[in-house]
């Protein structure tokens, strides 16, 4: 066996009100920062919650939040021009996948001098910025990222529409707080498609070939808190135990897919979403039994041993009897939700998805797979779903 090395340097908060000791973490640090929001978090006043608490304490902050309806490598230069401008010494990144990639590309970016020395545009195009990256605050408020602890983050370029997958130095993330009262303002509906998005994630990673015992334990754990969460989601859409049950599985999943990889539904889904505006969770839901029947077929003995966190399953039965039953069950969840089953639904062109499937391949992470892929293989495997 190969030696094990791992490090996560960032310090995670987790549990109910820990957005309140975000002072405790910042104390003795900058007075100053810039906040990278996402703008649909005003309804909910989750940005305004963490303002009030900062600045209460003396903290100085700089809110960008033009993120909305427009490529995000778009924001991330403006918003490395606001931070270099204002000399602000810590970015925290707060909402979404989107804003917390926006702000861990300005925490690798804002270093770098204003004289082009480096950019987003020549980072998406193989020139990664060089210098320390400024202190990074992250603080989710969806249910998952798959590389919220592995400096990976992915834009979409301004300049083609396509996703750009970018890895920042490990241990961007100085660190990273989750509280179940800042998952709020997402439906019944929105909050089951993003549990399934953070239950796609660690079901790759736990059937990667990158995967080792560590990734195997958080992610087969990562795993049941997803599924458990979204049946009490289903049930009842306001228990606060879903909530605490998604937020703990956000964390193991991060924790364990920075230790193995994400897979081809990730890939898929950014590549769609950058291309076509569809929300990511949105996609993950029609993508995720087309996944595990797939990956039923080249790891069944993964699958299989994942079987039992989605519905009972026979002791007697074999591994691709009890793969079939999480491929089933899964479905069956899908059907409760009534939520689209095809990617036609979302009115997708098929003759222009082969874009999606180059993209898609693109992505470093697409190298762990449990088998090898070509363009051809991912296009195959989106007609499937389509």
């Amino acid at each position: 066996m190969a030696d094990f090395r791992f490090h996560v340097p960032a310090d995670c908060f987790i549990g109910q009100d820990a957005l309140y000791k975000l002072p405790l973490v910042l104390e003795g640090g900058p007075e100053r920062a810039i906040l990278v929001a996402d703008p649909g978090l005003r309804e909910a006043k989750t940005t305004e919650r963490l303002v009030a608490i900062l600045e209460g304490r003396g903290m100085q902050l700089i809110t960008f939040d033009d993120i909305a309806e427009r490529p995000s490598s778009a924001a991330v230069e403006d918003a490395v021009t606001l931070a270099r401008g204002s000399r602000a010494p810590l970015v925290i990144g707060l909402g979404g996948i989107r804003a917390l990639h926006v702000a861990k590309a300005v925490a690798a970016l804002a270093t770098s001098d204003a004289s082009g020395e480096t950019s987003v545009d020549a980072w998406m195009d193989g020139e990664p910025p060089l210098r320390q990256p400024l202190p990074l605050v992250l603080v989710p408020t969806s249910y998952r990222d798959p590389f919220l602890l592995s400096g990976g983050l992915v834009l979409t370029d301004a300049r083609t529409g396509g996703a750009s997958f970018l890895q920042a130095r490990r241990g961007v993330e100085t660190a990273v707080v989750l509280d179940p009262n800042a998952l709020g303002g997402m439906s019944a509906k929105a909050a089951a498609a993003a549990l399934l998005d953070g239950a796609m994630g660690a079901i790759e990673g736990y059937a990667s070939s990158r995967e080792g015992f560590l990734s195997d334990m958080a992610l087969k754990e990562a795993v049941g808190l997803y599924i458990r969460a979204l049946d009490v989601t289903i049930q009842r859409p306001e228990d606060p135990q879903a909530k605490m049950d998604a937020v703990r599985a956000c964390f193991l999943s991060a924790l364990g897919l920075a230790a193995s990889s994400p897979g081809l539904g990730t890939a898929i889904s950014f590549a769609v979403n950058a291309r076509w505006g569809v929300p990511k969770a949105n996609l993950a839901a029609v993508i995720l039994p087309y996944l595990l029947e797939s990956l039923s077929r080249s790891r069944p003995e993964k699958i299989a041993a994942l079987a039992p966190l989605f519905c009972e399953v026979d002791p007697e039965e074999g591994a691709a009897g009890a793969a079939a039953r999480a491929v089933e069950s899964m479905r069956t969840r899908l059907g409760l939700l009534k939520i689209p089953s095809r990617l036609k639904d979302f009115e997708l062109p098929l003759e222009r998805l082969v874009e999606t499937a180059e993209a898609a391949r693109k992505f470093d992470f697409m190298n762990f797979l449990p088998r090898t892929m070509t363009v051809d293989d991912v296009f195959d495997f989106i007609k499937t779903v389509y």
